[in-house]
């Protein structure tokens, strides 16, 4: 049975890139080849902010009928802000009635002009280096050589500071007294977090990110509702990182990394990331990621259900029949060699459903 498991990458040095894109149609500033720092921005879009109604009839004391001689701006212009929107010259000198946004007109009707407020978004990089792709209207695919960490659950956000880790071992609890203004702007990682009142400290202190390995189910509220990215890398319970990410976290501490921490969803390939740029091999540079392949013998997997949860080992064996399994259903399984061996099952047998690729 041929089987394509959702992928999650976890590596230490690749060829990478990075798609930046604008919600919705704006201009697009960067240009292919060119090379880009962090906090470039090289998208930009206008975003209707609320709407104000100008009585232009009113201000200007004349009949609805008769005003529209005196207003200049017509449905779709853009206005700067103390930008005239109707004129009217008298003998005793010149009216005139202002817009007090930027924005643009959206309706002029009966002696009022219906205005759209625009609110500027600037769309930056997120990471240094070159622009290998323009998408049109939208945005820029941008290639770096970096480590990449996909997590598994991410409140949306995103930002680009430096990293700073905050555990010895891969099952670390942040504690009340490593947090200091030291702190202020940068990422904190640690294994997981076991008094929620951290996470408003965290906030306060200014940090502007946080991973963890893992959170518990009553915690997601909170992550959700903080105003800087966070991830989970592994899963809600309470278990540390696979040793591949945390050798990534331990690579990248001090370094400047970009969290996005984008809402997972595996039909799209979409996962929330932490990038490390690193400087690589100008004359060879490391492959990409590798998606979309198949589940094969020989093939690095991370178990993401059942009792095995969480545990790393190498594909040496597919079912070609579905196998019946301890709770009455029947499915094709996967013989994985684990890496660490618990009593002895130095092997298990894992339902395809049950894994993930690791690449």
């Amino acid at each position: 049975m041929r089987y394509l498991p959702p992928t999650r990458h976890v590596n230490l040095l690749a060829t990478l890139r990075q798609e930046r894109r604008l919600p919705f149609a704006g201009d697009v500033i960067a240009r292919v080849g060119e090379r880009v720092a962090a906090t470039d921005v090289v998208a930009q879009a206008d975003v209707a902010d609320n709407h104000l109604l100008k009585d232009v009839a009113r201000e200007l004391g004349l009949p609805r009928d008769k005003v529209g001689a005196y207003i200049i701006k017509e449905e779709g212009e853009l206005v700067e802000s103390g930008e005239a929107i109707a004129v009217r010259k008298t003998f005793l000198g010149q009216q005139t009635i202002t817009s007090p946004v930027r924005g643009r007109v959206a309706i002029v009707a009966e002696g009022r002009v219906l205005l759209v407020a625009l609110t500027p978004l600037q769309l930056r990089a997120g990471v240094p280096g070159e622009v290998v792709n323009v998408i049109d209207h939208h945005g820029v695919v941008i290639e770096l050589t970096g480590a990449l960490l996909d997590g598994t659950w991410g409140n949306g956000r995103e930002d680009t500071s430096v990293l700073r880790l905050l555990t010895d071992s891969a099952t670390g609890v942040l504690q009340p007294a490593q947090l200091d203004l030291a702190l202020r702007g940068a990422i904190v990682a640690a294994g997981r977090v076991e008094d929620a009142s951290l996470f408003n400290k965290l906030q306060e202190i200014g940090a502007r990110g946080l991973i963890l390995a893992s959170a518990t189910a009553e915690q997601i509220p909170m992550l959700q509702h903080l105003a800087f990215p966070v991830m989970v890398s592994e899963g809600f319970g309470v278990f540390g990182y696979c040793e591949p990410a945390f050798q990534i976290l331990k690579t990248g501490n001090t370094r400047e990394v970009w969290l996005n921490a984008q809402t997972a969803d595996v039909r799209r390939n979409m996962r929330p990331h932490l990038v490390v740029p690193l400087p690589g091999a100008a004359s060879q540079p490391p492959a990409m990621p590798l998606d979309g392949e198949l589940l094969k013998e020989g093939k690095r997997v991370r178990i993401v259900r059942g009792p095995d949860f969480g545990r790393l080992g190498t594909v040496i064996g597919l079912s070609d029949r579905a196998m019946p399994l301890p709770n009455g259903v029947r499915s094709h399984v996967a013989a994985v060699t684990l890496d660490e061996t618990r009593g002895s099952r130095p092997t298990v047998s894992v339902p395809f459903a049950n894994l993930e690729l690791l690449e």
